[in-house]
């Protein structure tokens, strides 16, 4: 049995294993490029022996081990790796399967360094991101590709590094080696939170990081401009992303204090909130940040980082102009719970859909489309509060599950917007009716132009411009322009327009006469059923008596040839003239019509669909927040509905395209809070 008076032996042994394991691991994922494979093994060796070699030190000394391609990180596709490698780091860290402790702990006696963090350990997962680097780096090819390789590699070392470890910890056991007597905090990992109505999407971008975790990348950004001499991403006490930590006992004792002093301001907070209602919700509607230096927190380091990180995202939350202040302040009584949950668990930083965050989003997606006076003691506004007091404790306690929490605000969203979908069905109805008139009078118009264009007789065009025209809109509302009453409409004045005209022939002549009976007798029941009364009619019979009677002796009428008619104007496409539909009390502000063109805006698939609320503006420039409800078959007009209004407004779809094309409207459902609250804090931050 070797002796720990010759760790050289036993270090470099362990350091050989490692290597050719992971080495292993890399063939069987299909990386067979010697070159390659020389350099990760090269870079897994050097990483084990400089931590290996490394004294007990703190600040920037301890990041000197760094490969220089980590340090000078300036391209997105570099700090997506980075962050694609963290979270390897970290799935690993929290996988149950992998015991990487007892071998970890072993070497801190053989190195005896008792307050060894596990980012610090020879054999500890920061020795294999830096072969990962090295492989990423060497290997080439596009970010995909990268990705794709990477995704092989993790779901090798789940399966083969438990083995690995067992291997290492037997070969130090047999050499002796006992483990430290250390004691170690282990933080469970966190559980994707579910999908569900209130979901949403993180945004793209994050300023540039491309991976969508803006959080990540603005606790980066503070630690660079506050200088701090600790790689940190998450977690208290520790380095790296993603990482679980070995706390000591005097780490323990600090971080109790930390937690008495927030749980001292949260019941400050809470005993504020019970203060009698005065009933104006303003008063309480002015949640407090709390940065690093309330608690007199080191500046730059871990802790103080996780606390300044999470207040710039609460002042970007409780700035946001969507948020009724009822709903900042239920989201302000969690920041401390959010605090403890991200200073416990390291995954809060690492992973954009951690359940914690995804509070956050869907408690602001519950309140989309909230006036601004809303009060507490609205039934929406309780069931937030409701959640968000049971959500307190959740994040407080050791396992933390928001499951339950998140599901109940799935079920908040869900019933809104059904409530919101029903109550629209009236006004969809009045649209609808709107729009059929509008379509039945357009047909009749567009006949009415065309038959006018074929005669001048001042009482035939006074008749079907006064009289006709209704019939044959009552019957398109019936039946539309293929219907029995359009068709007999339309033959009954070719008829009509054919008696007046002069018969040469005495077979034209004894066919006029045969027709004029029955063509009266049509004229007359199609003017009874649109209410001409008798009176009214009587000039028109009289002169078309006397035009058909001119017709009979082959005379043509005195009146000037017809002339083109002007086109109507069509619609345009912006229409910007609010009109008024009210029916039983319901009333719709309609800017919708018809498309008789394409629209200049569209290009290819719309950017919003039945079910979402959209920000958009009205003519005079007021801004408002509605569900969409429903969309024309023909018109493609969109209602949109919000049961604070009293009443719906309907659009025309190039009216919302223009909008969504120029920023003045904008989808306001699928959007995630946090996410963009990290973002914009990490905007001014950049100061961009």
């Amino acid at each position: 049995m070797a002796h720990l008076s010759d760790p050289f032996f036993i270090l470099n042994e362990c350091r050989d294993l490692l290597v050719r394991r992971i080495s292993d691991i890399a063939r069987q994922c299909g990386i067979i490029d010697a070159r390659v494979l020389d350099a990760m093994g090269h870079e897994i060796g050097e990483a084990h022996d400089e931590l290996a070699s490394a004294q007990q030190q703190e600040g920037f000394e301890q990041t000197r081990g760094l490969t220089a391609s980590r340090i000078s990180l300036v391209g997105n596709d570099d700090l997506e790796l980075d962050i694609r490698i963290g979270d390897i780091a970290s799935h690993l860290k929290d996988d149950e399967h992998i015991d990487h402790w007892r071998a970890q702990l072993r070497y801190m006696t053989l190195l005896q360094r008792p307050r060894m963090t596990p980012d610090d350990n020879p054999v500890g997962l920061e020795t294999i991101r830096r072969g990962l680097w090295t492989l990423c780096l060497e290997s080439g090819g596009t970010l995909e590709q990268q990705f794709e390789r990477l995704e092989r590699i993790e779901e090798m070392l789940k399966l083969k590094l438990p083995e690995i470890y067992l291997e290492i910890n037997g070969l130090l056991e047999r050499h002796g080696v006992e483990p430290a007597p250390v004691q170690l905090i282990r933080q469970a990992g966190s559980a994707r939170a579910p999908s569900g109505p209130g979901q949403g999407n993180a945004t793209g971008s994050a300023m540039g990081t491309g991976s969508g975790n803006a959080l990540a990348a603005l606790q980066q950004t503070m630690q660079q401009q506050l200088g701090s001499d600790i790689p940190f991403s998450g977690g208290f006490g520790g380095s790296g992303a993603g990482s679980n930590f070995a706390i000591d006992a005097s780490a323990m004792v600090m971080l109790g204090h930390l937690f008495e002093r927030l749980g001292a301001i949260e019941r400050q907070q809470a005993s504020a909130m019970l203060q009698p209602h005065t009933g104006d919700d303003s008063v309480s509607a002015s949640p407090r940040l709390l940065r690093s230096q309330d608690l007199d927190l080191p500046a730059g380091k871990p802790t103080a980082i996780i606390l300044d990180t999470l207040s710039l995202i609460f002042e970007a939350v409780f700035a946001s102009p969507d948020l009724p202040d009822v709903v900042k302040t239920l989201l302000g009584r969690l920041q401390i719970p959010l605090l403890k949950r991200a200073i416990l668990d390291p995954a809060f930083f690492a992973d954009n859909r951690h359940p914690a965050r995804q509070l956050i989003n869907r408690m602001a997606r519950a309140s989309v489309g909230l006036p601004q006076n809303i009060t507490r003691d609205d039934p929406l506004c309780l069931g937030l509060a409701k959640v968000a007091d049971a959500a307190r404790t959740a994040l407080e306690s050791k396992d933390g599950d928001l499951t339950p929490h998140l599901a109940e605000l799935d079920g908040l969203i869900t019933r809104r917007d059904e409530a919101v979908q029903a109550g629209a069905q009236p006004f969809v109805r009045q649209v609808v009716a709107h729009e059929s008139r509008e379509n039945a009078l357009a047909c009749a118009q567009d006949w009415l132009q065309k038959t006018l264009a074929r005669t001048s007789e001042p009482a035939i065009v006074d008749f079907l411009s006064a009289h006709w025209v209704r019939l044959m809109q009552d019957a398109c509302l019936e039946e539309g322009t293929g219907g029995t009453g359009w068709k007999e409409g339309e033959a009954t004045i070719e008829y009509l327009l054919w008696s007046i005209q002069p018969k040469q022939t005495p077979e034209e002549r004894q066919k006029l006469t045969a027709i004029i009976p029955a063509l009266i007798k049509k004229i007359a029941a199609g003017l009874d059923k649109i209410g001409v009364p008798q009176e009214a009619r009587k000039p028109f019979l009289d002169a078309c008596f006397a035009l058909q009677t001119g017709a009979l002796r082959g005379r043509p009428s005195g009146s000037p040839p017809p002339q083109a008619r002007p086109a109507q104007p069509k619609a345009t496409a912006l229409p910007q003239r609010v009109r008024i539909l009210e029916a039983q009390g319901n009333i719709v502000q309609y800017l919708g019509q018809p498309e008789h063109q394409a629209s200049p805006w569209r290009s290819g698939k719309s950017a919003t669909a039945p079910g979402d609320w959209l920000k958009f503006a009205m003519p005079d420039g007021t801004s408002l927040c509605g569900r969409y409800c429903w969309q024309g078959e023909k018109s493609r007009t969109i209602l949109l509905h919000n049961p604070e209004w009293g009443y719906a407004v309907a659009l025309a779809p190039q009216l919302l395209e223009h909008q969504l094309q120029t920023g003045t409207a904008r989808v306001v459902s699928n959007t995630s809070l946090f996410d963009e609250a990290a973002e914009q804090a990490l905007g001014r931050l950049k100061g961009t």
